[in-house]
């Protein structure tokens, strides 16, 4: 009965799919010829390749036979064309062109199976790879300038915000900000690097991608969560700051360490003009800021009123525009970029949390510290993707995680705010949290009081 059964399944793919052989088996070791290494084409581009087949020897001559050329995946690219064996000359070569369609962004490979007509498939072992590339619709210059200035008009508005005395008394007692440091650049970074190798094992670009996400300094949204959430603004800003400064110098030291291990590739870069740029930038803008609040009064109380809204407005505006302009990389979503999405900044929270509790900082301090390590910066990771040398497509593939990530951590502390709202949690714990009215009864007592 057994036996029977066996016959049978043999019968049914023989019929339908087809026996896998081996190459070489049913026409001897014939070869392929693409005329070229990598064949790379633009989405909806269509190209016609000339293939050259050749050193076909039939084992069994009474056996009819046929080519088949087609794209592994066909998602990413679409090439579908069969060659007859009476197509062959006597030698047992054919020369044609065979039409490519790339209809996403992304990596295939070209297949060429023989195919007998007793059932039986073998494949030319070495395919040509296919790199289909995205369409380029606006130049990245203009949006990453954009972004920046988004990012620094948030800064500006936050910097109207600051109280020097405040500022003074953590930079003389740097418990909070080492806290930062130590989150944003030992915890974060470790996290990262664990996640990615669990999540992505051998896939080294996706586990770059992970790393930068969690070794950039968080950026103006993280401060704008603390004022909702009624934090820690001056410690929340200054910490901001101290790691964007510090960035200049860990950022090339954990690329040399640990990206080096994420991902073996000698052209590792950093863009020190960039991150030394937008470092004075956000320093430049806060002390704008701050003069403004100093020096002109009556513009520094209209920014208090409208800091909320003008933060929100913002905010969405940066967000808006880099998932707009970048919304083909949903497209690569996953279970795994959504693992890491929700691992990373949950984790880095608690432990940021903890830590802070550990050495005895207050509930606001340790909410804005937690709060500063979860937000995730979206911009930068996409920046020192780009100066990593990763080629196109694999750049496109890869920025799906940075994205996704920054998102649902804005995402969970939405949520959280929600929470806290609804259970009449958020309130302020002391006298350093947050609070737009007692901050313009300050401001306004202060003017009162000059002379």
């Amino acid at each position: 009965m057994s036996n029977t059964r066996l016959q049978l399944l043999a019968l049914v793919l023989l019929g339908i799919g087809g026996v896998q052989g081996k190459y070489g088996d049913l026409a001897g070791n014939w070869l392929v010829d693409y005329g070229q290494a990598e064949l790379r084409l633009l989405s909806d581009e269509s190209k016609q390749l000339q293939l050259h087949i050749y050193d076909v020897h039939p084992q069994d001559a009474t056996l009819g036979y046929h080519f088949v050329v087609r794209s592994r995946d066909d998602r990413r690219a679409v090439a579908n064309q069969t060659v007859p064996g009476q197509e062959f000359d006597a030698s047992g070569s054919w020369l044609g062109t065979v039409n490519v369609t790339g209809k996403r962004f992304g990596y295939s490979d070209l297949l060429v199976e023989l195919h007998s007509d007793g059932g039986a498939i073998e494949a030319f072992p070495q395919p040509l790879s296919i790199a289909v590339l995205r369409e380029r619709v606006i130049d990245e210059r203009i949006t990453t300038y954009v972004s920046a200035a988004l990012a620094l008009l948030m800064f500006l508005n936050l910097g109207t915000v600051l109280d020097l005395q405040r500022l003074q008394d953590i930079v003389c007692r740097p418990v909070g900000p080492v806290v930062g440091i130590v989150s944003r650049f030992v915890v974060m970074p470790a996290l990262g690097f664990g996640l990615g190798r669990a999540l992505w094992p051998g896939q080294q670009p996706l586990q770059l991608a992970l790393f930068y996400t969690a070794l950039a300094p968080s950026g103006g949204l993280a401060n704008v969560c603390a004022v909702f959430l009624k934090g820690n603004i001056n410690l929340s800003i200054a910490t901001t700051t101290i790691n964007s400064l510090l960035a200049i110098a860990f950022m090339p030291l954990w690329i040399m360490v640990l990206g080096r291990l994420v991902y073996d590739d000698d052209e590792l870069t950093v863009p020190f003009g960039q991150l030394s740029g937008g470092a004075a930038a956000l320093v430049a803008c806060l002390a704008v800021g701050l003069l403004l609040r100093l020096c002109v009064p009556k513009t520094t109380r209209f920014i208090f009123r409208f800091l909320k809204p003008l933060s929100v407005l913002l905010s969405l505006s940066l967000v808006g525009l880099t998932v707009g302009l970048n919304w083909f990389v949903f497209a690569e979503f996953t279970w795994q970029v959504l693992v890491a999405a929700l691992c990373l900044p949950l984790a880095g929270y608690l432990a940021t949390y903890l830590l802070s509790k550990l050495l005895c900082r207050s509930a606001t301090d340790a909410l804005t510290l937690a709060i500063e390590t979860s937000v995730l910066n979206m911009t930068m990771p996409i920046v020192l993707l780009q100066a990593s040398q990763l080629e196109q497509p694999q750049l496109d593939l890869v920025l799906v995680v940075p994205i996704t990530a920054s998102l649902l951590s804005l995402v969970l502390v939405i949520v959280f705010y929600g929470v806290r709202r609804c259970l009449g949690w958020n309130v302020r714990q002391d006298e350093h949290a947050f609070d737009h009215k007692q901050l313009i009864a300050e401001h306004d007592e202060a003017v009162y009081q000059r002379p």
